[in-house]
């Protein structure tokens, strides 16, 4: 299982969720540390172009992570709302 790490701007993102918000974004994040990769059909992850990067879609949120095998860690860059998380 790898550990998350959040980034204090997306920290702050999913704090200002409602409570039902916070506990569909703590169920997909559990998913997501089982299996970060995209090759896990109940969560939607796919790899930027490009980049390192991948990006997790849940509802109309964004989030931005990054995958640190040698440190068996998933660094949660960005998360926001899906017209502004690109800018």
């Amino acid at each position: 299982m790898y550990k998350l790490v959040f980034h204090k701007n997306a920290l702050k993102f999913v704090q200002k969720r409602t409570p039902n918000e916070k506990l569909l974004i703590d169920a997909k994040l559990k998913l997501l540390q089982s299996n970060p990769y995209p090759t896990n059909n109940r969560l939607d992850i796919k790899k930027l172009q490009n980049s390192d990067f991948y990006r997790l879609r849940i509802n109309a949120y964004r989030f931005i992570y990054e995958i640190i095998e040698d440190e068996v860690v998933i660094l949660m860059l960005k998360a926001g709302n899906r017209g502004e998380i690109y800018k």
